[in-house]
């Protein structure tokens, strides 16, 4: 059986949306081990570049790093290694195309693997192990990253994300209070494969607001992306920043980022979103049948306190103090990914054109050894992407490595749009 798989990594943001959304696989509801009195379990996680990652012991022996993707049918594990050291038993093997039909790639299905929590007890879970790992999320994380945890993990089940505490906590709906939602906005979400889709009022351009459905997904680093394909009022007339948007088995992606004018759902709202803006997939369209016109992740997410109830298809949101302010975003034309065996090491991915960066004559490949006078051994690529987005007329000066030639280059940041 060939599948096809669609183009869902991207470089501006990462998520593994629908990605093998059609293989059929099944996993068995996680059930909610009992601690002491409570049918709940706290789960620290590290939030690293807008993706949440959580520990996760695979097979009661290794433990790995997956990111938490709602937006991801199935669990998947990313490095097949893990698999061949345990012996575990594959029962059956799919092939997986690129939306280009140029490229194949192999992946196995297991059933009954051990999933678990350090704070929990092993069950019983399904998931996917990749022939190899083609994304390269660890470069646009810049951290470590072993798996993605599906929303099929969660069936059944209440998620709450506190992104200010860093932890989620899964809850036995049973268990659930009404008082643990005081104060927080109530929406009736549709869940379809398992994932969770809110209806949003997008206004991409002032006056021609839309209804939209759009994916939640905690797999997604990014404010929001929206297929201009799906419907007319979604496409996009103001400034726009062309390039690359992501990366599938045929190659790079192309799309653009631009900033609508309003998103709302019920009460709550944003004006002057960025977002990236892709169309989607004939093959997602005519296999999946189902027309999702985009999604929200992680950089809007975290100004709520959230609870996603997989059983009653509800979401409630807090905001925060300020929950709508300006969005901050890259102002350098860069992007960066980071490499090297601790992913402390920094190379220019894309340069866009017409940035302080493509002005500057930086160019794709150039290799980053400091940042002002500090070495980047002293950056996260969390931090030297909150650099990069700093106010405009901001000037930063670089040394880069192009070849066997270490060449200084200065940006001024500016309002891209």
């Amino acid at each position: 059986m060939k599948t096809f798989l669609p183009s869902v990594v991207r470089t501006w943001l990462i998520s593994l949306a629908a990605v093998l959304a059609f293989t059929g696989l099944s996993a068995q509801p996680w059930k909610i081990p009992e601690l002491a009195d409570q049918k709940m379990v706290v789960v620290p996680f590290t939030y690293s570049n807008g993706f949440i990652i959580v520990d996760v012991i695979f097979q009661k022996v290794i433990p790995l790093k997956f990111i938490l993707d709602t937006g991801a049918e199935n669990s998947i594990l990313l490095k097949r290694e893990y698999a061949e050291v345990l012996n575990l038993e594959y029962q059956r093997k799919i092939k997986l195309l690129g939306t280009d039909l140029s490229r194949e790639l192999t992946a196995y299905i297991c059933t009954n693997t051990f999933m678990q929590f350090f704070n929990s007890t092993p069950k019983k879970h399904n998931i996917i192990v990749l022939d190899q790992d083609f994304f390269s999320i660890e470069e646009i994380v810049g951290s470590r990253v072993d798996g993605i945890l599906g929303a099929e993990f969660f069936k059944n089940t209440i998620l709450k994300i506190d992104y200010g505490k860093s932890q989620i906590t899964i809850i036995d709906p049973e268990k659930f209070k009404k008082n643990m939602v005081k104060n927080y906005h109530s929406f009736d979400v549709e869940l379809i494969s398992g994932k969770p889709y809110l209806k949003c009022t997008t206004e991409v351009n002032p006056g021609s607001p839309v209804n939209a459905r759009l994916l939640i997904d905690t797999g997604a680093g990014l404010t929001a992306l929206l297929h201009y394909n799906t419907d007319t009022l979604l496409n996009y007339k103001g400034n726009i920043i062309k390039g690359s948007l992501g990366k599938g088995l045929g190659g790079d992606i192309e799309g653009y980022m631009g900033k609508i004018h309003k998103l709302s759902f019920g009460p709550l709202y944003f004006v002057g979103v960025i977002s990236s803006f892709q169309a989607l997939d004939n093959s997602v369209i005519s296999h999946d049948k189902i027309v999702r016109n985009g999604l929200i992740g992680n950089i809007l997410l975290e100004r709520f306190d959230l609870f996603i109830d997989f059983r009653n298809s509800k979401l409630y949101v807090k905001p925060k103090r300020n929950y709508n302010k300006e969005f901050v975003y890259d102002r350098s034309g860069m992007l960066i990914f980071a490499f090297g065996k601790n992913l402390d090491s920094y190379y220019v991915k894309h340069v866009t054109e017409n940035s302080p960066a493509s002005e500057a004559g930086i160019q794709v490949g150039d290799v980053i050894q400091k940042i002002g006078l500090l070495s980047y051994k002293w950056f996260s690529l969390k931090h030297l992407n909150k650099i990069l987005s700093g106010k405009p007329g901001k000037k930063i000066k670089l040394k880069l490595q192009r070849g066997n030639e270490i060449i200084t280059k200065e940006i001024i940041l500016k309002d891209l749009f």
